[in-house]
């Protein structure tokens, strides 16, 4: 099954501004899915009151949402711009396997009104109640904040397609100390897959200075790049598809390819071994209780089970046999083996739970390992099946 890449375009855009990424990327065998937000068709270009200028950044992320629903698979999420902050928004509610942000707009929390900025939304922000109108750059700013890489006729043939914004949705970014509502907030313990943010050191519009601070808010799962011949529209400036390829490799680095698992009743049993691994781990549990304070905040199962492994670093998809799990929660799971995983590696597992059940799929990141065991911090897996194993 091929991975899904929704990519989401930023302010007074269509689905039209992927056109080059989504045919390189399907060309690299992705599946990509182009939706347009509410309101950004062509047909409202002229339209100066309808419910465009009061819709939020909650308005558009619900959209998306849905459309995250209606894939057959969590996909990785592919945002530019505010389309970027979209992808953070919809990333905290665990709805993508991986991030890839390009020149994105910031969460709240950061400051980006910077003078180059100000400059470039200068029309929008001395217009009256821009708050609650829908909003368009003059041409001129469009070309300062966005598009001098481009060619004239570039510039005038994108302008042409741009449409008016939600002044709700340019408040609540760049004035978001003032929004009751936090619409562009971010939780950022709940980026948890791999995440890349990707600036133009020639950026005035998403200055790099704050993208880097975008990066360093989830710095634990990100890998920030800084292109120094690039600006703002990095999705058809000159030399765009370097950006394209980066991202393409660095995608492949981290991605976690689940190869098609064998049919159940091919599954071997659970070696003789784990059993015994598992009398020895209760005995000690019992009877030898660890001293140190249990900081751990979800509540854990024991369950014997074969654990095979597989290192999407290590450029092989083949499974091997890691151990058997003493154990498992919401949050993660610890593996008894003695076979060490690098520390921060991202590894995919196969929990094969019985022979009559298909495995259960997690992914993860080693946030613990020695020559007695492996524990990992689960980011993504088969929730509901996984949690019919855990302790309510």
């Amino acid at each position: 099954m091929n991975e899904h890449i929704m990519m989401i375009h930023g302010m007074w855009c269509g689905n039209w501004v992927w056109d080059k990424y989504k045919q390189y990327f399907e060309s690299k065998g992705y599946h990509c899915v182009t939706p347009t937000l509410r309101f950004h068709d062509k047909k409202h270009r002229e339209i100066s009151n309808d419910p465009l200028g009061t819709t939020s950044l909650m308005d558009y992320a619900e959209d998306l949402e849905n459309e995250i629903y209606k894939l057959d698979q969590k996909p990785i999420l592919m945002g530019h711009s505010m389309g970027g902050l979209l992808a953070q928004i919809l990333g905290s509610r665990g709805l993508a396997k991986a991030l890839v942000l390009l020149t994105p707009a910031s969460p709240s929390g950061i400051v980006a009104l910077k003078p180059s900025v100000i400059k470039s939304f200068w029309s929008v922000m001395t217009k009256p109640g821009f708050w609650k109108k829908p909003m368009l750059q003059t041409f001129d700013e469009a070309v300062y904040s966005m598009m001098h890489l481009l060619s004239e006729e570039e510039r005038k043939e994108v302008y042409e397609r741009l449409v008016p914004e939600s002044g709700r949705a340019g408040f609540e970014i760049g004035y978001w100390l003032l929004d009751r509502n936090r619409a562009s907030r971010v939780d950022q313990d709940k980026i948890t897959c791999p995440t890349l943010v990707i600036a133009g050191k020639q950026d005035k519009i998403t200055p790099p200075s704050v993208v880097h601070k975008v990066a360093d808010k989830y710095s634990s799962v990100t890998t920030f790049k800084e292109f120094a011949n690039h600006a703002h529209w990095v999705i058809g400036e000159p030399g765009w598809n370097e950006i394209a390829e980066y991202s393409s490799d660095w995608l492949n680095q981290v991605l976690i390819k689940m190869p098609k698992r064998p049919h159940p009743q091919t599954i071997l049993k659970i070696r003789p071994s784990g059993k015994v691994n598992k009398v020895v781990s209760e005995f000690k549990v019992k009877w030898f209780p660890a001293k140190q304070e249990d900081r751990r905040v979800h509540r854990r199962k024991e369950i014997a089970m074969g654990i095979e492994a597989s290192i999407p670093y290590s450029g092989n998809a083949q499974y091997y046999e890691l151990g058997h799990t003493v154990n498992i929660s919401q949050g993660g799971l610890y593996v008894d083996t003695n076979l060490p995983l690098d520390e921060g590696a991202y590894v995919n597992l196969s929990l094969n739970i019985s022979e009559s059940e298909r495995p259960i799929w997690v992914q993860g990141r080693v946030v613990r390992s020695s020559d007695k065991g492996v524990a990992m911090y689960i980011s993504h897996a088969e929730s509901e099946r996984l949690n019919r194993l855990l302790p309510v």
